[in-house]
Protein backbone atom coordinates (compact mmCIF):
# COMPACT_ATOMS: atom_id res chain seq x y z
CA UNK A 1 0.00 0.00 0.00
CA UNK A 2 2.80 2.17 -0.50
CA UNK A 3 1.55 4.65 -3.51
CA UNK A 4 3.37 7.92 -2.08
CA UNK A 5 6.04 9.49 -4.42
CA UNK A 6 9.37 8.32 -2.82
CA UNK A 7 11.66 11.62 -1.92
CA UNK A 8 15.19 11.22 -3.51
CA UNK A 9 17.97 13.51 -1.94
CA UNK A 10 21.53 13.39 -2.60
CA UNK A 11 24.30 14.29 -0.76
CA UNK A 12 28.07 15.18 -1.14
CA UNK A 13 30.03 15.27 2.12
CA UNK A 14 33.40 15.90 3.37
CA UNK A 15 34.88 16.56 6.44
CA UNK A 16 34.08 20.48 6.06
CA UNK A 17 30.66 20.81 3.95
CA UNK A 18 27.72 18.97 3.02
CA UNK A 19 26.09 19.50 -0.21
CA UNK A 20 22.48 18.14 -0.50
CA UNK A 21 20.67 17.71 -3.60
CA UNK A 22 17.30 17.32 -4.02
CA UNK A 23 14.11 17.64 -6.22
CA UNK A 24 11.85 19.38 -3.67
CA UNK A 25 9.28 21.18 -6.20
CA UNK A 26 9.45 17.94 -8.11
CA UNK A 27 10.83 19.30 -11.42
CA UNK A 28 14.64 18.97 -11.77
CA UNK A 29 17.60 18.68 -9.15
CA UNK A 30 19.12 21.61 -7.33
CA UNK A 31 21.40 22.32 -4.78
CA UNK A 32 18.90 23.05 -1.48
CA UNK A 33 20.85 23.35 1.22
CA UNK A 34 24.85 24.09 2.48
CA UNK A 35 26.24 22.73 5.53
CA UNK A 36 29.34 23.59 6.68
CA UNK A 37 31.55 22.47 9.72
CA UNK A 38 32.46 25.17 12.03
CA UNK A 39 35.63 23.85 13.91
CA UNK A 40 36.77 25.83 16.85
CA UNK A 41 40.31 27.27 16.67
CA UNK A 42 40.85 26.41 20.58
CA UNK A 43 44.21 25.48 22.10
CA UNK A 44 44.87 23.00 25.01
CA UNK A 45 45.96 19.39 24.81
CA UNK A 46 45.77 16.74 22.61
CA UNK A 47 42.67 15.01 24.14
CA UNK A 48 40.54 18.25 24.45
CA UNK A 49 41.23 19.31 20.80
CA UNK A 50 39.68 15.70 19.91
CA UNK A 51 36.92 16.12 22.01
CA UNK A 52 36.08 19.25 20.38
CA UNK A 53 36.36 17.98 16.71
CA UNK A 54 34.62 14.99 18.47
CA UNK A 55 31.49 17.34 19.26
CA UNK A 56 32.56 20.00 16.24
CA UNK A 57 31.51 16.57 14.17
CA UNK A 58 28.03 15.59 15.89
CA UNK A 59 26.77 18.52 15.68
CA UNK A 60 27.74 18.87 12.10
CA UNK A 61 26.16 15.44 11.51
CA UNK A 62 22.73 16.73 13.21
CA UNK A 63 22.24 19.61 10.99
CA UNK A 64 23.08 17.37 7.78
CA UNK A 65 20.00 15.02 9.42
CA UNK A 66 17.90 17.99 10.10
CA UNK A 67 17.89 18.21 6.46
CA UNK A 68 17.46 14.88 5.65
CA UNK A 69 15.21 13.68 7.63
CA UNK A 70 11.98 14.19 4.91
CA UNK A 71 13.72 12.31 2.64
CA UNK A 72 12.75 8.52 2.01
CA UNK A 73 16.42 7.36 -0.45
CA UNK A 74 19.59 9.30 0.49
CA UNK A 75 22.48 8.92 -1.41
CA UNK A 76 25.50 9.85 0.04
CA UNK A 77 29.03 10.17 -1.82
CA UNK A 78 32.15 12.29 -1.32
CA UNK A 79 35.76 11.54 -0.49
CA UNK A 80 37.58 10.00 2.59
CA UNK A 81 35.23 7.85 5.26
CA UNK A 82 33.08 11.33 6.01
CA UNK A 83 29.99 9.15 4.30
CA UNK A 84 30.31 5.89 6.48
CA UNK A 85 30.74 8.05 9.15
CA UNK A 86 27.00 10.11 8.79
CA UNK A 87 25.93 6.76 7.63
CA UNK A 88 26.75 5.58 10.98
CA UNK A 89 25.30 8.08 12.93
CA UNK A 90 22.13 8.27 11.23
CA UNK A 91 21.66 4.31 11.73
CA UNK A 92 21.53 5.59 15.06
CA UNK A 93 18.92 7.55 14.44
CA UNK A 94 15.36 5.74 14.83
CA UNK A 95 14.12 8.79 12.42
CA UNK A 96 16.27 7.05 9.63
CA UNK A 97 15.49 3.22 10.79
CA UNK A 98 13.27 2.73 7.48
CA UNK A 99 15.11 4.85 5.07
CA UNK A 100 16.96 3.92 2.23
CA UNK A 101 20.61 5.29 2.32
CA UNK A 102 22.98 4.15 -0.36
CA UNK A 103 26.78 4.98 -0.38
CA UNK A 104 29.47 6.00 -2.89
CA UNK A 105 32.58 7.25 -2.99
CA UNK A 106 33.73 10.32 -5.07
CA UNK A 107 36.52 13.40 -5.42
CA UNK A 108 35.46 16.99 -5.15
CA UNK A 109 32.83 17.60 -7.64
CA UNK A 110 30.98 20.79 -9.57
CA UNK A 111 27.74 21.48 -8.11
CA UNK A 112 26.77 20.66 -12.09
CA UNK A 113 28.65 17.43 -11.49
CA UNK A 114 27.05 16.33 -7.90
CA UNK A 115 23.86 16.80 -9.63
CA UNK A 116 24.61 15.50 -12.37
CA UNK A 117 25.37 12.42 -10.24
CA UNK A 118 22.25 12.62 -8.32
CA UNK A 119 20.08 12.66 -11.75
CA UNK A 120 21.88 9.53 -12.96
CA UNK A 121 21.25 7.51 -9.87
CA UNK A 122 17.35 8.18 -9.46
CA UNK A 123 16.89 7.95 -13.62
CA UNK A 124 13.77 5.98 -13.79
CA UNK A 125 13.34 5.54 -10.13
Amino acid sequence: MKNKEQKHAGLWIDGKQGVIISNEDGEDYSVTARVDLSESQSGGSEHAMNNGKKTEMAKYFRELSHHLVTYDEILIFGPGQSQEQLQHFLNEDAQFKHKKLTLDSSERLTDPQMLAKVREFYKGK
